[in-house]
């Protein structure tokens, strides 16, 4: 039932290489979804060379820092810019690499199977939610890594050389910064010592120390930074004492459900109502206890690998059981992705249990009939999986349809129906999100959202006040009532509002836009200029903010750099009567400082490096300088012509 122990490790990558072809061809029809614009298509990081500086040497100028992730989204933007095609392709071939990785360690175990964990691993659908969300590059790559310095470091446990260990320390570094839930990979090498052999052997401690604490230091910091600057740490959704240990209990045998029964996956699963005092729930940390005790007590019957199995699948998933904080515990305890790296050692484990009893009971012929129908069954629900990954509405309707309480589906479906300018089902979504929570602060910001694209600034207003009564530093919330207020004509208040949403998420893009204009329309000048440039840097043809920042320049009499700015702005809108006259009154100043015989030299060198037509513009800059009383100039610029 097993592959011949003579089949290369090349024609098994073929064969893993067919299987994800046939099994995620639909991800070419996948596009970004969620927080893929945090992490790609809004990313300012991607945009620029200095970008790959901050990546790495500036850990808040990213969602969470694990720069490799990010450095490969980087290059993905210099090769393909945003088209998502490139970027599910390299997630499909990283998990593909997995999978032949899976294969290769399992040899080097020298376990009974090695080929059919790799291909239950490749296609089992638990893992549609890493592979078709661009974002979950942090799992498809850091297990890629992991897998390669789990080879190498028993390599050289077993008798290899130092350049075993230093390949292997290098692949680990390089897990810990795409996910840091690889931290736990020393460990695990450790239980899987001490399930081959029975002991860990100094060499195996000394081994596995420098890579305990780099993990742990690096662990600590995505745990400070998921507080600080994820905000992961909301008290209103923050777990407590006994609260954390029922959702570990929880999880664990709902990842093993999942495992075994792949059916109705679902993006955002509904969030459990916890109760310490209800006995019923300590039911599944009691089961989990009794179940860990037992493989060890009885590993003298049983073998070593059950309680192995157990113990590296709760260590992998330790990170994601409750006892930190991060940010999706406010919509659910459990999700997918959370399983990906800690799914490998039960599905190793369930593989070298079923292979022999299959093999033992069923005609060679028939069991590997039922472990291709496992296979086939797992495709078809990869395919039906991978339809929620074509776009936003499909994503929220699809988690809609499974968890009807969504409150968060609810909520991005009524932001894409007002984008869509459907305000009627924008408005009865959002309402339906408060329904179920009064305090959802986005709800609360959509509605504002759509009375003030409606016109209705006295409830858009009300909206904006009640979200940020409910988070007071809701960043979008900030931003929208920051804008009202600048309609209105109260630039101070606004701006109080904007930089506070710059001070809570610093790469909110468009509330640095906001920034610019509550600067300028409270006069404050210098710094408008410095809010401009960083807009400008990034999004060069943004023509409400060169229009400010020349506004700007002309109000401290900087002509030379106001006329370069109205040139770069009527390149970016050269249908704009405004621009064209501000151009030729900053030119006209610049021109004013120059002897009249340079005058015409220079006008025409300003508008040849500006990119601008000087047969239009010196007409127009004539007349500017006629106005302004320097008619010699004007002179010497026409006789020129």
């Amino acid at each position: 039932m097993e592959t011949p122990r003579t089949l290369s490790p090349v024609a098994v990558a073929a064969l893993l290489a067919a299987l994800a072809l046939v099994a995620w061809w639909p991800v070419a029809s996948c596009g970004f979804v969620w927080d893929d614009d945090d992490y790609v298509t809004q990313n300012p990081v991607l945009l620029t060379w200095s970008g790959l500086w901050r990546i790495w040497a500036e850990p808040r100028s990213l969602p969470q820092y694990y720069p490799l992730v990010h450095t490969s989204f980087w290059l993905e933007y210099r090769l393909w810019g945003l088209s998502p095609l490139g970027y599910h392709v390299d997630n499909v071939l990283l998990h593909t690499l997995s999978a032949w990785l899976v294969f290769r360690l399992c040899r080097q175990l020298a376990l009974p199977v090695a080929l059919l964990p790799a291909l239950w691993f490749l296609v089992h659908p638990v893992h549609v939610e890493s592979v078709a969300w661009v974002t979950e590059r942090k799992n498809v790559l850091s297990l890629v890594c992991a897998l390669l310095a789990a080879r190498s470091w028993l390599r050289w446990h077993d008798g290899g050389t130092r350049r075993d260990f230093v390949f292997g320390s290098v692949w680990f570094l390089g897990a810990l910064l795409a996910k840091t839930v690889t931290a736990s990979l020393p460990a695990a090498l450790l239980v899987v010592l001490w399930w081959r052999d029975g002991r860990i052997t100094q060499r195996a401690l000394l081994g596995a120390t420098p890579w305990l604490c780099a993990g742990a230091v690096l662990g600590w910091m995505t745990v400070v930074l998921e507080a600080e600057h994820v905000r992961a740490s909301d008290p209103r959704f923050a777990l407590h004492g006994a609260e954390r240990l029922l959702v570990a209990g929880r999880a664990l045998w709902f990842y093993l459900a999942n495992l075994a029964w792949p059916l109705g996956s679902c993006f955002q699963y509904p969030r459990w109502q916890l109760d310490a005092g209800d006995v019923g729930q300590w039911l599944w940390p009691a089961a989990t206890l009794g179940v860990l005790v037992a493989t060890f007590s009885l590993r003298a019957r049983l073998g070593r690998g059950p309680f192995a199995v157990l113990l590296l699948f709760c260590g992998t998933l330790v990170p994601a059981l409750g006892f930190f904080d991060v940010f999706p515990f406010r919509y659910s305890f459990v999700a997918d992705h959370f399983q990906y790296h800690a799914s490998v050692p039960v599905l190793v484990g369930a593989s070298a249990v079923a292979a022999p009893w299959l093999a033992q009971r069923l005609p060679r012929a028939a069991s590997l009939g039922l472990l291709g129908l496992l296979l086939a069954s797992c495709v078809a629900l990869c395919w039906h999986a991978l339809g929620a990954y074509r776009d936003l509405d499909s994503l929220w309707t699809r988690t809609l349809a499974q968890n009807p309480r969504s409150t968060l589906a609810l909520i991005n479906l009524g932001g894409a129906a007002n984008l869509r300018g459907d305000r009627k089902t924008a408005k009865e979504l959002s309402e339906r999100a408060l329904e179920i929570d009064p305090t959802s602060h986005e709800a609360w910001n959509n509605l504002g959202i759509i009375a003030h694209a409606s016109g209705d600034r006295v409830t858009a207003r009300a909206c904006y006040e009640k979200a940020l009564a409910n988070k007071s530093d809701d960043a979008a919330a900030r931003h929208n009532f920051a804008v009202l207020h600048l309609e209105e004509g109260r630039p101070h208040d606004a701006l109080a509002l904007v930089e506070g949403a710059v001070r809570t998420d610093p790469d909110y893009f468009e509330a640095r836009i906001t920034l610019v204009w509550a600067l300028h329309d409270c006069g404050l000048w210098e710094r408008a200029l410095a809010a401009a440039d960083y807009v400008l840097q990034r999004l060069p043809d943004h023509v409400s903010t060169r229009e400010r920042a020349v506004s700007c320049l002309v109000r401290l009499q900087r002509w030379r750099q106001a006329a370069s700015n109205a040139m770069a702005w009527l390149r970016a809108a050269p249908s704009s009567a405004a621009a064209r006259q501000q151009l030729a009154t900053t030119l006209a100043q610049a021109l004013m400082a120059e002897p009249p015989d340079r005058v015409r030299l220079v006008a025409e060198s300003a508008c040849r490096n500006g990119g601008v037509d000087a047969g239009v513009i010196l007409p127009l800059v004539e007349e500017a300088l006629r106005r302004q009383g320097a008619a010699g100039h004007a002179d010497a610029l026409r006789g020129g012509r």
